[in-house]
């Protein structure tokens, strides 16, 4: 289950995640990445670009590489994020108050990390990797509870694939007469995932989509193909460029 996610500009590009004690590295005598009873910590990039941190519990996508898998101790029972030396900028109750959870840390990079991966709490139902395309590929294509729209949005698949499944299970929920609150969550997912296809796309062009999906809730075909195609043409539209050309931008 997919629990948040933050997009954060770092100064120095060293990424704490664990407990909300004080972290205590000495980045002089040894680089990251290091870990030690309370904190793990990694590089990532710094200033020019937000760095991307998914946190997730039991399951989630599969990072290209594996930085940690061990057990922490959280002095207050939540898992933070935070910049070396600096207060926490994201915190999550995992546990009680000095109790240890096992935390997986993946990332897009040994050095530096763009997009981070932890995992509180891993299972063995972890979502393949890119090794394992094209059965996630399959298994996509059976998703259809609005439960699971963000394993949709998060997998290796072609993002018009993602897209797609996501509108079906949006889709389906309409028909289904899922509660339009919600419904209304699903959309909210589909829009944030949207806003990581490019960076110029506005909060205008986010909020002309989000109406988008809702009014095309209530046609027949639940394939979610087409509504997909449709809304990246509006998007590139929007953006002045091609749909080939936004879908590749990442």
């Amino acid at each position: 289950m997919k629990i948040g996610e933050v997009e954060v500009f770092l100064n120095y590009g060293h990424l704490v995640i664990g407990s909300a004690s004080d972290a205590d590295f000495d980045l002089l005598v040894s680089d990251p990445p290091m870990s030690d009873t309370n904190h793990v910590i990694l590089a990532t990039r710094a200033q020019i670009a937000p760095v991307r941190i998914g946190l997730w519990r039991g399951a989630a996508p599969k990072s290209s590489r594996q930085i940690f898998t061990g057990d922490v101790q959280l002095a207050t029972g939540y898992v933070t994020l935070r910049e070396s030396s600096e207060p926490p900028f994201f915190a999550w109750p995992a546990t009680s108050a000095g109790a240890r959870v096992t935390l997986s840390i993946g990332a897009d990079s040994w050095d530096p990390a763009t997009d981070i991966t932890v995992v509180v709490e891993p299972g063995a139902d972890s979502m393949p990797d890119v090794a394992s395309r094209s059965s996630f590929v399959e298994s996509i294509a059976a998703l259809g509870s609005l439960g699971q729209i963000d394993r949709a949005l998060n997998g290796h698949n072609y993002p018009l694939d993602r897209l797609a499944a996501a509108m079906r299970i949006l889709r389906n929920a309409s028909h289904e007469g899922v509660s339009d609150a919600r419904v209304g969550y699903g959309i909210a997912s589909v829009a944030e995932w949207l806003k990581w296809l490019h960076p110029a796309i506005s909060m205008g062009i986010i909020e002309s989509a989000s109406e988008k999906i809702r009014n095309d809730l209530g046609g027949g075909a639940v394939s979610g193909e087409v509504e997909a195609h449709a809304l990246i043409a509006s998007i590139s539209s929007a953006l002045g460029i091609s749909a080939d050309e936004l879908l590749m931008a990442r």
